[in-house]
């Protein structure tokens, strides 16, 4: 089990990481936290936006239901 302790740097809680088995974080990387009700934090790698790198409309896609009329009791 690692064990590393919390300490205070300016107004922010500083928590160093550890490595395990040879592996550790890498610097510089930015990471969503999340604070669970038990006390749990849980650090999630930020992921760039896979949708800045396509073109206008390169993710659209067209209404297949446009030319459908309700036949029933369904709700449009």
């Amino acid at each position: 089990m690692l064990l590393t302790k919390s300490r205070k740097q300016g107004s922010s809680i500083v928590i160093t990481l550890p490595p395990s088995n040879g592996e550790k974080p890498e610097s510089d990387k930015e990471y969503l936290v999340i604070y669970a009700a038990d006390g749990t934090i849980i650090l999630v790698p930020k992921l760039n936006d896979p949708f800045t790198q396509g073109t206008e409309g390169e993710f659209y896609e067209t209404d297949e239901w446009v030319d459908v009329s309700p036949e029933g009791r369904e709700l449009f």
